[in-house]
């Protein structure tokens, strides 16, 4: 698939919204590259049973980097978690991984109508709780932190969308973990799953010869103009999610994943 210069400078301004977002809300920001992709490589003419797995594929390799920007601000801001990180970020790895190599058997159709449903749940909830916080954080037993890296991972793998959008708020629900830091504890978890996750559809083998440029099914041109201006995106993001504020941090996200829920409902 050629990738011309005007192509470049869309992917580029794309790639700002997106490290912004990875930022600010602690996700890779495969939410808004997979539906960009999507369309792009459809208008290209990519065949059509590869056009969802790469769109997954690359937006899971942006995410890397993406994410590892955000994580290290974050950490900077003392808003990261790293005690439970080990365990969550092994067992997303695997989650993801796995997910990686079943997904291309998966119908797309059939990934976006279910992962739209979870996301809807997590929605409503961020958006009618009325406390900040839930309470003092619970110290969970280490298989609770493996079964939820293991589920980050699996999303992730299966969706694009690097995880964050079901770890935030099984960090918030479950562990009680403070608003303040679920942004940059989930930045810390799913770069190891997108990591991996990238790494599987990097060795998967397409369905037919995609052209120059693919590794897999990541397209690295596009991963590359993607990634130039993502990473300082989401320096700022996470900067903007400091001055936010937890209680404006909860109803934006809430707002968030009813718009992705939408997309996925109304996408083909």
């Amino acid at each position: 698939m050629p990738v011309d210069l005007m192509m470049v400078l869309m992917l580029m301004g794309i790639g700002v919204v997106v490290g912004v977002s990875a930022g600010f809300i602690g996700i890779g920001g495969g939410v808004i590259m997979v539906p960009v992709l999507l369309e792009l490589f459809r208008a290209q003419g990519m065949v059509p049973d590869a056009v969802v797995h790469v769109a997954m594929g690359t937006s899971l390799t942006v995410g890397v980097l993406s994410v590892s920007s955000s994580t290290w601000k974050h950490h900077r801001q003392g808003n990261v978690v790293w005690r439970i990180i080990p365990l969550l970020a092994v067992a997303s790895m695997a989650g993801s991984w796995f997910a990686s190599q079943i997904a291309v058997n998966i119908p797309g159709v059939w990934l976006q109508k279910g992962l739209a449903l979870i996301l809807l749940f997590a929605a409503i909830r961020f958006l009618t709780e009325k406390k900040v916080d839930l309470g003092p954080e619970r110290h969970l037993r280490w298989w609770t932190w493996i079964l939820m890296g293991f589920g980050t991972g699996m999303f992730a793998g299966l969706s694009g969308l690097a995880g964050g959008l079901v770890l935030i708020p099984a960090l918030a629900y479950i562990a009680h973990t403070a608003t303040t830091k679920l942004a940059g504890t989930s930045s810390g978890t799913v770069v190891f799953a997108a990591l991996a996750g990238s790494i599987g559809y990097m060795m998967q083998m397409p369905p037919s010869d995609l052209g120059n440029g693919f590794v897999g099914f990541v397209n690295l041109p596009v991963a590359a103009s993607l990634a130039i201006t993502s990473v300082p995106g989401a320096q700022l993001g996470a900067w903007l999610n400091k001055k936010a504020g937890a209680a404006r941090y909860k109803k934006i996200f809430g707002v968030f994943l009813i718009l992705v829920v939408i997309r996925l409902l109304t996408s083909n």
